[in-house]
């Protein structure tokens, strides 16, 4: 990754090992190191259409399973 990260934030209660796999096929569909997981946030690409697409392929239905909030702009 380039370009400055974005910071997503992992909400609480979110299962940690559905993040972290969710994390490492978004990683591999965006063709990036998959990033670390730090407390409750994670560094993506800040390319935000690029990122929620990959997330829809990935992981339909990720936002309603609460397990990655975007970044606010």
């Amino acid at each position: 990754m380039d370009e400055v990260p974005a910071v997503w934030t992992i909400p609480p209660g979110a299962d940690r090992e559905k993040v972290e796999d969710l994390v490492s096929r978004l990683a591999e569909r965006l063709e990036i190191r998959a990033p670390e997981l730090k407390n409750d946030m994670v560094l993506l690409p800040a390319n935000y259409p690029v990122v929620v697409r990959a997330l829809n392929e990935v992981e339909p239905g990720w936002q309603e399973q609460e397990l990655l909030v975007p970044p606010v702009a």
